[in-house]
């Protein structure tokens, strides 16, 4: 048992080491730009790249898997990435650096993968519960706490410490999760033989609705991440704050978003499913059109910003739990979460390579539209697959 908790331990770390990179790109996007002599928006890219790598990981994690003992591929993963961002940190060459931030997406991605694998396949069920947590929460901790912590140290010193500081980090988590890691999390053999990279989310997205869900929560998360994808550039415009000043914002709503997490479930048992996915869907839908222009105060600004992350998590908790109830045919476990995962990150992708791209040609202003737009619509869509697969028998009683 200390052997499992060791392991859940070890995964948080690494987990929120990762995200704390990846999240802090953004509000550091002044000076990593400066140094690589490009504009704000393109430095986005490094964003984008990160994350598509990710993705195209999450998608072949499972085959990559099923040709190696889990265990192996996790201490070569943890030393790619470690080295991914020290060598990220050290060019000067922009080309350079969208390799190596591919690179280490590409390993998080694989990461990733092993992290539901020992969810569902390695941890007792006594465990799974802070295992689960463990997942939903490192990233918002990364966001709360990793992100201003490497945005005071960028501030105060430059914007390659707080990288080699986390690479670190990552590498040292890495080895004590190699160290503990369960060895029930290994695939049996007959499982590797089955082999095939897109059969087992064929087989899942093959459900009834579950395609719609998807795209939609893509879609959704494009909305979520947009606002985080070029925060640096949103609070500079808006309101000329300078690095310092947006790692204390973002301290704010991450702690913000990182306290709910450790509610939700109470939330949901309280007022029911329903009541709580409509009541943080609809004041979330109130909240984004206030804030996203930058109209009023900063601190009211901050703090609706705060509250709708917050929603956030909510609405998405009370979607997550009901997967089951929605595709009962779930198919292999490790697959559906990695879909849970993917869509975050080929969210991430799409929006951070969206705004590289547009936001010197159509302003930032377009881009806060298009979060809107992508927050109504996606939202319009998983309420009626609620309604078809969940809400219709709360509704009627059955």
């Amino acid at each position: 048992m200390n052997r499992e908790k060791a392991a859940i331990i070890s995964s948080f770390i690494l987990i929120f080491a990762f995200n704390a990179i990846d999240n802090a790109i953004s509000p550091l996007v002044k000076p990593i730009s400066a140094d690589f002599g490009v504009t704000e928006a393109s430095a986005l890219l490094l964003i984008s790249v990160c994350s598509g790598a990710t993705a195209a990981a999450l998608l072949l994690g499972p085959a990559i898997l099923s040709l190696s003992r889990a265990k192996k591929l996790l201490l070569c993963t943890v030393i790619a990435m470690s080295a991914a961002q020290i060598i990220f940190a050290l060019t000067s060459s922009f080309q350079a650096a969208l390799f190596f931030r591919a690179l280490a997406g590409f390993t998080a991605g694989i990461i990733a993968t092993l992290m539901w694998r020992i969810t569902f396949h390695g941890v007792s069920k006594e465990n799974f519960p802070a295992m689960i947590a463990v997942l939903m929460s490192a990233r918002p901790l990364a966001t709360a706490i990793g992100v201003p912590l490497a945005g005071m140290l960028a501030w105060k010193i430059n914007w390659q410490t707080p990288m080699w500081i986390i690479a670190a980090i990552t590498c040292a988590s890495g080895i004590l999760l190699y160290s503990f890691f369960p060895e029930k999390a290994d695939l049996p053999d007959e499982e590797k033989k089955e082999g095939g990279i897109i059969r087992p989310y064929i087989k899942a997205l093959s459900v009834p609705y579950a395609l719609s869900y998807y795209i939609s929560i893509t879609v959704n998360r494009m909305a979520y991440f947009g606002f985080y994808s070029f925060c640096g550039i949103w609070f500079y415009n808006h309101y000329g704050m300078n690095i310092k000043d947006i790692s204390l914002a973002l301290l704010v709503i991450g702690l913000a978003e990182a306290a709910i997490n450790f509610s939700t479930s109470s939330i949901i048992k309280i007022f029911g499913q329903k009541r709580t996915l409509l009541a943080s869907t609809g004041i979330s839908a109130l909240l984004l059109p206030l804030f996203i222009y930058g109209h009023f105060p900063i601190g009211i600004t901050v703090a609706m910003i705060a509250a709708f992350m917050l929603l956030d998590r909510v609405y998405s908790m009370a979607l997550i739990i009901t997967i089951p109830q929605m595709f009962p045919s779930t198919g292999d476990k490790t697959a559906f979460g990695s879909l849970n995962t993917l869509t975050a990150w080929g969210a991430m992708m799409l929006i951070a390579w969206f705004q590289s791209r547009f936001t010197d040609v159509l302003g930032i202003h377009a881009m806060e539209t298009a979060i809107i737009i992508c927050f109504f619509t996606s939202i319009a869509v998983l309420i009626r697959i609620q309604y078809k697969t969940v809400l219709k028998n709360v509704v009627t009683g059955r």
